[in-house]
C-alpha cells in the first residue's frame, strides 16, 4: 500500500473532528438557510427616467451644419435654425469636364477657338480652368485666353473683350487654371470663351491642343467656333472642355431657390426672413438620432452651394434606466432608485415619472460630503405623477436618491393544504393583481429560518402556479410560504402557515453504536481515498501532459489561415495562412461583421475568458478578442481545449506589444511583422513551417540524447535526398501522425535551437 504522507495525515484528522462537529450540531440545531425579520429580501430593479438637453450655438461661413453630441444614445425633438447672410459660395462650375480623348488644334493655320457660355444668374467670374496640352511654345506672339461678348444675329464672338489673360499651358495633359487679374461681373446671357492666337505670323510654329466632347456634350445646342481670317465653322453639339471659377451674385431669399435641410432623408423647406439673405426653420420631430454628429445638409434648385452665418437650438431627449430596488415589508415599501447623470450642454434635467400609489417622495443629493435631502428644490407634479429635477441642481459627479413608500397590493394564494409530509409535492397557485412583474417564492422553516425557493418568475398569466418537494431533510413543525410580488411601481405580499409531520422510526441499534460504526467507515473511506486519488493524480498529469502535446499539435495541422484586425474597423495588420487554397482575409473580416449568417457557439475557457468559434460551410472559424485586437482562425476541425487557452495568452501579448501601432494603423502591414514570433511562443506553429539544422560547427557544442540524434540524422538524411536545405516535422513523423513522444523530442530540439524556422 502506497505510504501516507504528513499531509495526508492532516487531512484525515481535520475530516474526522469536522464529522464529529457536525454530528453533535445536527443532534441539536436545526440547520438552516438564513434568518429574516418579517421583511423580503431586497429586490433589484431599474427605473426608467428621461433626459432632456438644449443646445445653441452661433457659426459662421458654413455651407453643412454639424452638431457634435457626446453620444448616439439621443432622441431630437425640436430643432430651430435661424439663417443670415445666406449667398452663393465662390466654386469650380464643372461646365463641359467629360474627357473623350478629342482635341482642336490651335496653331497658324488656326489661330483661334471658341465656345460659347450661357449665363443663368448674376455671376461674378475670376477665372476658367481649360483641358488641353502645348506641343510646341509660340515664339512670335503671346496666345490669350478671354472672355468675349456674343453677337445675336450670327451667334459669332463679338469685339467685346470683357477680361484676358495670358495662357497657362505646358506638355502635360491637364487642366490649368487661367485667373483673370481681376474679377468680371457677367449678367444673365450668352458669352464667349476664347483661346486667343490671332497674332500669329506666318513663322511661328506654335501648337496647342484644346480637348472636346463631340460625343455626348453637356449643353449641345451652344455654339464652338474656329478661327482662320474670321470666324468660321460654326457648329454646335462639339464643345470645348472647360470649367468656369465663379459665384452666383443675385440676392437670395430662400424659397425663391427652394432653399431646404435635409434631416434623416427628408427634406424641410427655409423660409424667407425678413430680407435678402435672411431665413429660418423650426421643426417639431421625434426620432432617434443613431449619431454622435447631427449633419444637415443645406439643398437648392441652382445646384451651386450656398454660404451661411447660422444660429441654431436643439432639444434632445434619452430615456434610460437606472439601478434600485424594492423591500416589501407585511407593513409598506420601501422604494430607493440611485440614479446616475451625466450633464450634457448648459441646459440639462432629469424627468421621472412615479406610481401615484407612491407617498413620502423624497429626493437627496450627495456631492462628497452627506446626503442632503433637496426635495424643496424639485418640481413634483402630484396629478401627473413625475418630478423633474432642474438644470440648476444637477451637479456633475454627485451622487443621487429617490426613496418613497408604497402600500401592500393585495392578491390571492389557493390550493396549499394545511399538512404535508417530506418528499411529498406541494403544490398551490397565485392570483396575481396584474399580469406584469415578478414572484419571489420563499419558505420560511420552524425557528424564522428562510429558503429562496424561487426569485423572480415572471408573471405571464393572471394564475401562476408553484410546484415544491418538500425534502426528506425536512422536520415536523410549522412552515410558512410567503409570496413576494412586485412590478417597477407597486408591490405586495401575501404568507400562508402548513404544518410537516414527520412519521416516528424506531431505532434498533443505540446512537452511539451508530456513530462508531459510521466514524470506522469515514476513516477508512477517506484513508482509502486519499491513497488512490495520490496515485490517479500522477497517472492523470502524464497522461494529460501526452495529451496536451498531442492536441496541439492536431490544432497547427488543422490550422489554414490566421489573420489579426482591429476589431473597431475590422482592418487586416497580419495574416499568415498554412494552406495552398486562396483565401481573401479582408472577405473574411467584413464577414464577421455579419455574424446572423454564421452558427454561433461561446466557448467558454475555465470561466474566465470567452472566445467565438463560427461554422461556416466546410470550416470552423475562432474569433478571440482583447481590447482592440481580434484574432481569426480558420481551421478545418474544431480545435482543442488547449488551443483555446492559448489564444486568450496570444491575443494580450499581441495587444501589449502592438495595441498603440493597431489604433494607428496607417496601411503599413510591416509594422506587425513580428507577430509571427509570439504565433511560434504560444501555437507552435513552427510545427508546419520548413526547418533547417543549425550549422555542423555549433551542433558539436550543444548537448543532445540518443533519441535527439537520431531525428537529427533523419533530418539530414531527408535534405540529402529531396537536395534541400530543409525539411517538415511531417516527414520525421512515423505514419505522420502527432504521437506524443514524437513531437515533444522535436519541440525540444527547436528549443534548443538546433531545427530553426527557415522561413
Amino acid at each position: 500500500m502506497t505510504k501516507v504522507t504528513s499531509k495526508a495525515k492532516n487531512f484525515i484528522w481535520i475530516l474526522l473532528v469536522l464529522f464529529c462537529f457536525l454530528f453533535i450540531l445536527n443532534n441539536f440545531i436545526n440547520f438552516t438557510t438564513a434568518q429574516i425579520n418579517g421583511e423580503s429580501p431586497p429586490i433589484n430593479l431599474n427605473f426608467e427616467m428621461t433626459e432632456y438637453a438644449n443646445l445653441e450655438e452661433n457659426i459662421n461661413n458654413v455651407s453643412l451644419i454639424e452638431i457634435p453630441l457626446n453620444s448616439s444614445k439621443w432622441d431630437l425633438t425640436d430643432i430651430e435654425l435661424n439663417f443670415t447672410n445666406i449667398e452663393f459660395k465662390r466654386e469650380i462650375k464643372e461646365v463641359e469636364s467629360n474627357i473623350i480623348g478629342h482635341s482642336r488644334e490651335l496653331d497658324k493655320g488656326d489661330k483661334a477657338y471658341a465656345v460659347q457660355i450661357n449665363i443663368t444668374e448674376p455671376t461674378d467670374v475670376f477665372g476658367v480652368q481649360i483641358y488641353g496640352y502645348e506641343s510646341r511654345p509660340a515664339t512670335t506672339t503671346i496666345i490669350t485666353v478671354q472672355i468675349n461678348g456674343y453677337d445675336n444675329p450670327t451667334n459669332k464672338p463679338n469685339e467685346t473683350v470683357y477680361r484676358s489673360v495670358a495662357l497657362n499651358m505646358s506638355s502635360e495633359t491637364k487642366w490649368y487654371s487661367q485667373t483673370f487679374n481681376s474679377t468680371v461681373h457677367l449678367t444673365k446671357g450668352y458669352y464667349y470663351l476664347i483661346m486667343n492666337g490671332s497674332e500669329m505670323g506666318p513663322s511661328d510654329s506654335a501648337r496647342y491642343y484644346w480637348e472636346m466632347n463631340d460625343e455626348n456634350p453637356n449643353n449641345p445646342n451652344l455654339f464652338s467656333w474656329g478661327y482662320e481670317a474670321d470666324w468660321v465653322n460654326g457648329i454646335t453639339n462639339e464643345t470645348l472642355l472647360y470649367k468656369l471659377d465663379q459665384r452666383i451674385t443675385k440676392e437670395v431669399f430662400p424659397e425663391e431657390i427652394n432653399m431646404s435641410a435635409e434631416l434623416d432623408e427628408s427634406y424641410y423647406p427655409i423660409l424667407n426672413g425678413s430680407s435678402s439673405g435672411i431665413g429660418y426653420l423650426n421643426l417639431n420631430l421625434n426620432y432617434s438620432l443613431n449619431t454622435d454628429v447631427i449633419s444637415i445638409p443645406i439643398k437648392n434648385n441652382l445646384i451651386s452651394d450656398l454660404a451661411f452665418n447660422v444660429n441654431y437650438s436643439i432639444n434632445l431627449r434619452n430615456s434610460f434606466l437606472s439601478e434600485g430596488s424594492v423591500l416589501i415589508t407585511d407593513s409598506n415599501n420601501e422604494w430607493n432608485i440611485y440614479p446616475e447623470f451625466s450633464r450634457f450642454s448648459s441646459n440639462y434635467s432629469v424627468k421621472y415619472e412615479y406610481s401615484g400609489s407612491w407617498q413620502n417622495l423624497t429626493i437627496y443629493r450627495d456631492i462628497g460630503t452627506d446626503w442632503e435631502n433637496i426635495t424643496s428644490y424639485i418640481i413634483i407634479d402630484s396629478l401627473n405623477h413625475f418630478i423633474l429635477l432642474p438644470n440648476d441642481i444637477i451637479i456633475e459627479g454627485a451622487d443621487w436618491k429617490i426613496t418613497a413608500n408604497s402600500p401592500n397590493i393585495d392578491f390571492e394564494i389557493k390550493g396549499l393544504f394545511s399538512e404535508y409530509k417530506p418528499e411529498q409535492d406541494l403544490q398551490f397557485s397565485v392570483e396575481v393583481p396584474i399580469i406584469q412583474g415578478n414572484l419571489t417564492f420563499i419558505l420560511i422553516k420552524p425557528g424564522n429560518f428562510i429558503e429562496i425557493i424561487e426569485l423572480n418568475r415572471e408573471v405571464t398569466s393572471d394564475e401562476i402556479l408553484f410546484s415544491f418537494v418538500i425534502p426528506s431533510s425536512f422536520r415536523e413543525g410549522e412552515y410558512t410560504i410567503e409570496i413576494y410580488w412586485n412590478d417597477e411601481t407597486d408591490a405586495g405580499v401575501q404568507s400562508q402557515e402548513f404544518q410537516i409531520i414527520v412519521p416516528s422510526v424506531p431505532f434498533t441499534l443505540d446512537p452511539l453504536t451508530i456513530f462508531g460504526i459510521v466514524l470506522l467507515v469515514v476513516v477508512f473511506a477517506a484513508f482509502s481515498i486519499i491513497s488512490y486519488r495520490t496515485i490517479k493524480k500522477v497517472r492523470t498529469r502524464k497522461i494529460e501532459e501526452k495529451q496536451k502535446i498531442f492536441s496541439k499539435c492536431m490544432d497547427i495541422m488543422n490550422l489554414d489561415y490566421l489573420i489579426v484586425t482591429n476589431k473597431i474597423s475590422g482592418l487586416s495588420v497580419y495574416e499568415q495562412k498554412f494552406t495552398s487554397k486562396q483565401l481573401n482575409g479582408t472577405l473574411i473580416s467584413g464577414f464577421l461583421q455579419a455574424l446572423s449568417s454564421f452558427g454561433i457557439e461561446l466557448m467558454k475557457v475555465e470561466n474566465q475568458s470567452q472566445t467565438i468559434k463560427l461554422e461556416y460551410k466546410d470550416s470552423i472559424v475562432l474569433m478571440s478578442e482583447f481590447v482592440n485586437v481580434r484574432l481569426i482562425l480558420i481551421m478545418k476541425e474544431s480545435p482543442s481545449k488547449y488551443l483555446l487557452y492559448s489564444l486568450e495568452d496570444l491575443a494580450y501579448d499581441i495587444y501589449k506589444n502592438y495595441g498603440n501601432l493597431i489604433d494607428q494603423f496607417d496601411g503599413d502591414v510591416r509594422k506587425f511583422k513580428g507577430i509571427e514570433n509570439l504565433l511560434i511562443k504560444h501555437l507552435n506553429i513552427a510545427i508546419v513551417y520548413p526547418l533547417r539544422l543549425v550549422d555542423i560547427d555549433k551542433l558539436e557544442n550543444i548537448r543532445v540524447s540518443p533519441t535527439e540524434k537520431s531525428f537529427i540524422n533523419d533530418a539530414i538524411s531527408i535534405m540529402n535526398k529531396d537536395t534541400t536545405d530543409f525539411f517538415y516535422i511531417k516527414d520525421l513523423i512515423i505514419e505522420k501522425t502527432c504521437s506524443p513522444k514524437d513531437i515533444e523530442l522535436i519541440l525540444k530540439l527547436i528549443e534548443k535551437n538546433i531545427f530553426q524556422a527557415a522561413v
